[in-house]
């Protein structure tokens, strides 16, 4: 079996659990395992696949032995250190505690690490932690390799990595770092030992500078930034245009009307849309995405890298493509007056918005013109005299796509399908790319046309793969579960909102309703916010499970392989289908599970990534602001204070309850309050307040604010030292471990 091709290791390391599995305590050889794996298959991929499984905390090696976790009577968990230097072990990031380590039987296991733990037989005592005792009997992986963060020189000269990860409580003394200031950015790789230090592998400079904290949020997630050579050479091996004979047996549509509409800044125009009228007013709807698996082919350096990378990511001042420039802002951009190989979905669209008919073909277009979500708005909402000789026939296309947008926005409502609309705050960056400015996200009549058509393309398409029974990635959106659910509920009903008891099979109407309950009122963003913290992730899978918040049976993502490897997947398996391959495109069955996992993370890696570049930006703009008020909305209510989100800026701030001296507030976690004991002031969720910037911490990326007309307190306001925070997470979970049931269950 070739180990080339992505998402190959998944066949090999479930074959190799299930034998694992099958002998229990017993347990194998690596050479047993190599004699009876039902697979030809190297040693050294073999190695590897075990090791994966190790990695995952699925298998372990002990004594020279092959076992399945399940199977012995060790416990796998991710290492939480504490500020004493003990640690916690959970079988999660988020979930529950079960053994308490201490520091001595830690060996050499760092935050993060994932381990197999031995149980002492005997519980915790002078600890907070009444649980049982567990000791590190193997690293099974080293969560941390490098690090990025500043340096602290302390009296003596030493000199201590301050890591960029404000969560991350660990002691790393760095050497050899003469010459780099304590302001700067490094990137540390860490030496383990009974006392682990840090070497200086790079200096990312100070975060004033433009495009440091950029190199410092790509350092952090590891995310790849060059391209190798071999991938940079193959992308440069194809011709700047297509030519003649590569659109030779593809549909020719270059004389049809055929737009993108993109932002003002976008450098990449993978899918473009074109409208006609058939029959008694059918709508015939093209969406035509670029072709670019006809030049990213499976095996290749070029494929590898895309699936490394899984995704394109994207940030205020530039983005990290999935594939090279010369693909992904050249030969595969849809670029107007010049022929594009494309994909195109054809569908017949009725004036009640059902989906008469769909057909795929391999197509060429040329696009007549890049239109820009603002300049489409502009024409559509404020037209004036000279548009008809400025655009022409583009004119009557754009009409005609508005109203087909209203018929599929429609359609789709009345179905259940739910319509967030988050506003979020982008930053504008000044000529030296420093921020200048935060301004409202924009989504526009242009915006709802293209992800209307987008919507139906992705839900034909997968529709026509699932019910071909062709193999393919598609994006799966489960139901919330009941837990959320009941904890959305209670959220919800202090604020007088009605939500049903009953969670069984909850149709997505319902939350549907949620928001039509608010719509237009100042209180839709946050309302919004909470429902969408009740979904669950959306993810790439093999399964056809359909997309819950669409309401949606079938759904995938085929509008944008430029960017997402999962599109790219999909679009292969679409090719094959038009060219009677169906059975030939079977042999990618058994890689797709581990594809689908692996591109799920990518993805959620750059949007975590994109968020904390985001909030750091706009807190350092902020940092220019301490004393301004602002408007804001209590978004979270902590027994410690409140959380703000400042209008217009979207982004967060607390209130920390010793800041709010007027009364002494207790909080009411059933109604998610905190109420003055005295005066009976209540402070609850999506209560507008006007707050004051009294802080700014860069180095946890948050902001202190105080209430507008509070009297100051005896201790003033600051962001917490680490140390106090670590008593604050230590307090929480105190709580946590305390409370009832309920209470744990709803911070999960």
């Amino acid at each position: 079996m070739s180990m080339t091709r992505p998402g190959a290791e998944g066949p090999v390391r479930e074959h190799a659990y299930n034998l694992l599995d099958k002998t229990g305590r017993e347990g194998m050889t690596f050479p047993e395992i190599l004699r009876q794996i039902d697979l030809d298959i190297a040693s050294d991929d073999l190695e590897s696949a075990l090791r994966s499984l190790e990695a995952r905390g699925r298998a372990v090696e002990v004594e020279d032995r092959w076992y399945a976790a399940g199977h012995t009577p060790y416990v796998v968990g991710i290492v939480e250190v504490l500020e004493t230097g003990d640690a916690l072990l959970r079988p999660g990031f988020r979930e529950e505690a079960e053994v308490f380590i201490r520091r001595r039987n830690l060996k050499g296991a760092l935050p993060g690490d994932l381990v197999l733990v031995r149980r002492m037989g005997r519980k915790a005592r002078d600890t907070d932690w009444k649980l049982p005792e567990g000791s590190v009997v193997k690293i099974l992986d080293q969560r941390i390799e490098t690090l990025v963060g500043t340096l602290d020189t302390v009296a003596d000269g030493r000199r201590w990595l301050v890591p960029f990860d404000p969560k991350l409580s660990l002691d790393l003394e760095v050497l050899e770092a003469e010459g780099i200031p304590d302001s700067h950015y490094v990137v540390v790789r860490v030496e383990r030992g009974r006392h682990p230090t840090g070497t200086v592998v790079e200096d990312l400079g100070n975060p004033d500078a433009p495009g440091v904290d950029t190199k410092v949020v790509l350092r952090h997630y590891k995310i790849p930034e060059e391209f190798p050579r071999a991938v940079v050479e193959e992308a440069d091996s194809y011709p700047p245009d297509p030519r003649p004979e590569d659109w030779e047996g593809r549909e020719d549509l270059r004389d049809r009307v055929i737009i993108t509409i993109d932002g003002v800044s976008a450098r990449d125009f993978d899918d473009a849309v074109s409208i006609e009228r058939i029959r008694d007013g059918v709508f015939r709807l093209g969406v035509h995405i670029a072709d670019v698996a006809h030049y990213v082919q499976e095996g290749t350096p070029l494929d590898s890298e895309a699936y490394r990378r899984g995704t394109s990511v994207y940030y205020p001042e530039r983005a990290i493509p999935m594939l090279p420039e010369g693909l992904s802002n050249g030969l595969c951009s849809l670029r107007p007056g010049v022929p594009r190989l494309t994909m195109s979905a054809f569908l017949d669209i009725s004036r009640d918005g059902k989906i008469l008919h769909r057909r795929f073909a391999q197509s060429v277009i040329r696009s007549a013109r890049r239109m820009t979500y603002t300049e489409v708005r502009r024409i559509l909402e404020e037209p004036q005299p000279g548009d008809a000789e400025e655009y022409g026939p583009v004119l009557m296309t754009l009409r005609e796509m508005h109203l087909l947008m209203m018929i599929l926005h429609h359609a789709r409502l009345k179905r259940g399908s739910i319509d967030f609309d988050l506003p979020e705050g982008n930053v504008e960056l000044g000529t030296d790319g420093t921020v200048v400015g935060v301004v409202p996200g924009e989504r526009n009549v242009a915006h709802r046309i293209i992800e209307e058509f987008m919507l139906a393309a992705n839900e034909a398409v997968a529709m026509e793969l699932e019910t071909r029974a062709v193999p393919a990635l598609y994006r799966v959106h489960d139901a919330p579960s009941p837990d959320r659910l009941a904890e959305l509920r209670e959220l919800l009903r202090p604020l007088g909102i009605a939500f049903p008891a009953n969670f069984d099979n909850l149709h997505p109407s319902a939350l549907q309703g949620v928001l039509s309950q608010v719509t237009g009122s100042p209180a839709e963003p946050f309302i919004s916010s909470i429902v969408l913290r009740t979904m669950q992730r959306a993810l790439y899978s093999p399964e056809c499970r359909g997309h819950y918040a669409l309401a949606s049976r079938y759904y995938c993502h085929f509008t944008s392989p430029i960017r997402r490897y999962p599109d790219l997947v999909v679009h292969r398996s679409l090719k094959a289908i038009l060219h009677g391959q169906e059975a030939e495109r079977m042999e990618i069955a058994d890689r797709l599970p581990e594809m689908g996992e692996h591109t799920s993370f990518t993805e959620r890696r750059a949007e975590q990534s994109e968020r904390d570049l985001l909030q750091w930006k706009k807190v350092r703009f902020l940092a220019d602001r301490i004393g301004d008020t602002f408007r804001g909305r209590i978004t979270g209510v902590q027994p410690f204070g409140l959380f703000v989100q400042l209008e217009d800026l979207y982004v967060d701030g607390l209130v920390p309850i010793r800041t709010m001296a007027d009364d002494y507030y207790v909080y009411e976690s059933e109604s998610h309050r905190l109420i003055g004991s005295n005066s009976r002031r209540t402070f609850q969720l999506a209560d507008p307040v006007e707050v004051e910037l009294t802080g700014v911490s860069l180095r946890h990326r948050g902001l202190d604010l105080k209430i507008v007309g509070m009297p100051e307190s005896d201790v003033r306001p600051e962001w917490p030292r680490p140390k106090e925070r670590g008593e604050e997470r230590k307090r929480g979970r105190r709580e946590e471990k305390e409370g009832p049931k309920e209470r744990r269950r709803s911070r999960r």
